[in-house]
């Protein structure tokens, strides 16, 4: 079957993201260019919408079938009345994410640079308020050696660059790989990535990184899984989509001529003498339709709830079930003026807390880089009336343990809460608070709870080529796509590149 990460097998030259993320171009050239086929496409979200377009552009017939009452998945962006928007789920899209900004690009969308760092925006840590760029502030507070007596954020990226620079070329297009010849890859897959912190910092130090950088919350997540996600992200330009990541969404829903149908709860795929049969519930009752193939595009944690008939392999099952997902939440604030840059000169990035909304995000559409040439970037108005103007901000990112807190509170409660702990940042911000909305992705149970996959330590050997493998082996009529078979997770790209290999499988196939 194809691999999603078509590039690795390139192993004697030096490792690319621009190589390993690329897009395929046309997938003509995998066509047999034969009779049509009939492809049910379960999941609405990004990898289900790419699937149904590439297709529908070669002439197959595709059905798309989502359980929920809107196409997005973990896009999903929230526009209050005025227009103004943020993002609920994915928000940015890196420079190296080739296949992400292949259709960005061929959908002619305006992008601006996402604004990942601000040295203006706070930490709020141990009861105590500083800006990023005066972290010293923060060390009487915690009982430091004098080597971590050092920006918090270079101390993490320190660490993780040196294991990065001590990996060959090879070993670097392994990490993306279901399995591994190297020992050192075996060796990291099975540690998890806080106690690899823990083993190289005090108590306190650990403490100190750990909400600073958000790597408090990896108590689950191995150090290889850890790794390939600061590999992938760290030191590299970052977009976000003017109108919001759903203009995305929208333009795939534009271009697909088959049929979709949201509120479709698919409850069993059945393999026939001819080909599979759907059986999903909708609001005109149970139905049933036989298809050539079918791609099935939805987490696993929904997966999970799916019969097949015959059943999937008892290793396979098994990878579905115990495949882990991090619960995240966030709450937006839709605000009439933003003090946080008229008073706190703060434009875009984000400000880190040890309180239970994590971080805060500042939109960025007002941002304006200093110094171009400036290898530590500062952010000014673009215009400063714009600074008078409503807007929506990411008042809290909660994750893991934080979110499952946050989500035993009733309504009222939450946004007490958030309200209460922002003012810790921004003292003045409740007087122009004019509406709140939370969302916490373990809520929403029909798309499958938590909001990305992850790998425990040990699962990425044990579990990727499971995830991927189609069904029946002997003769594939089932394949599967979804940011959780991308080995490196949370991510829009992941979600794509899965989708394009399983298209590819389909059309080799058939």
């Amino acid at each position: 079957m194809f691999n999603p990460y078509w590039r690795q097998q390139q192993l004697n030259q030096p490792f690319s993201f621009a190589l390993l993320y690329s897009h395929p171009g046309s997938l003509g050239s995998y066509d047999s260019q034969g009779t049509r086929q009939s492809i049910g496409i379960i999941g609405g979200g990004i990898a289900g919408l790419t699937c149904a377009y590439e297709l529908s552009q070669l002439e197959h017939q595709v059905t798309l079938l989502e359980v929920s009452h809107r196409l997005g998945g973990r896009i999903y962006t929230h526009y209050f009345s005025d227009g103004s928007h943020a993002e609920l789920g994915a928000m940015r899209v890196p420079a190296s994410h080739g296949c992400t900004l292949h259709y960005m690009e061929k959908f002619n969308f305006k992008k601006r640079r996402f604004v990942s760092y601000n040295p203006a925006a706070y930490y709020y840590l141990c009861g105590k308020k500083t800006r990023l760029d005066n972290y010293n502030s923060l060390f009487p507070s915690y009982n430091l050696t004098s080597q971590e007596q050092q920006d918090p954020a270079v101390i993490y990226e320190n660490i993780l660059e040196e294991l990065i620079d001590s990996f060959s070329d090879a070993e670097k297009w392994e990490m993306f790989s279901p399995s591994f010849t190297s020992s050192r890859l075996r060796e990291y897959d099975n540690l998890s990535l806080t106690q690899y912190f823990r083993d190289r910092l005090s108590p306190d130090a650990f403490e100190l990184v750990g909400h600073a950088t958000g790597m408090i919350d990896y108590k689950q997540i191995s150090l290889l899984n850890g790794l390939i996600d600061f590999f992938a992200w760290h030191r590299v330009e970052q977009y976000k989509l003017v109108g919001g990541m759903e203009s995305l969404v929208k333009a795939f829903m534009e271009r697909i001529p088959g049929k979709i149908s949201t509120q479709c709860q698919v409850t069993a795929i059945e393999i026939t003498d001819s080909g599979v049969k759907l059986h999903w519930n909708s609001l005109q009752g149970k139905q049933t339709a036989e298809f050539d193939f079918v791609i099935c595009t939805v987490p696993a944690t929904a997966l999970a709830k799916i019969d097949f008939v015959p059943p999937l392999p008892a290793k396979q099952r098994e990878a579905i079930n115990s495949l882990g997902y991090c619960s995240a939440a966030k709450t937006l604030f839709h605000c009439t003026a933003r003090p946080w840059e008229f008073e706190d000169g703060i434009y875009g990035g984000e400000s880190f807390t040890d309180l239970n909304i994590e971080k805060c995000w500042y939109p960025d559409d007002n941002a304006l880089l200093a110094d171009q040439n400036s290898e530590n970037p500062s952010w000014i108005a673009c215009n400063p009336e714009i600074s008078h103007q409503p807007t929506a901000l990411t008042a809290a990112y909660r994750w893991t343990s934080n979110t499952r807190k946050f989500r035993t509170l009733e309504e009222s409660a939450r946004s007490e809460l958030t309200l209460h702990e922002i003012k810790q940042l921004h003292p003045q911000i409740d007087q122009y608070v004019d509406d709140i909305v939370h969302y916490i992705w373990d809520e929403d149970t029909k798309l499958g709870s938590g909001s990305y996959a992850f790998f425990a330590p040990g699962e990425h050997e044990r579990y990727q080529s499971l995830l991927c493998q189609p069904y029946p082996l002997d003769n594939p009529r089932i394949f599967f796509a979804g940011e959780h078979l991308a080995i490196n997770h949370a991510s829009v790209q992941g979600a794509i590149q899965t989708a394009l290999a399983a298209t590819i499988d389909v059309l080799e196939t058939s």
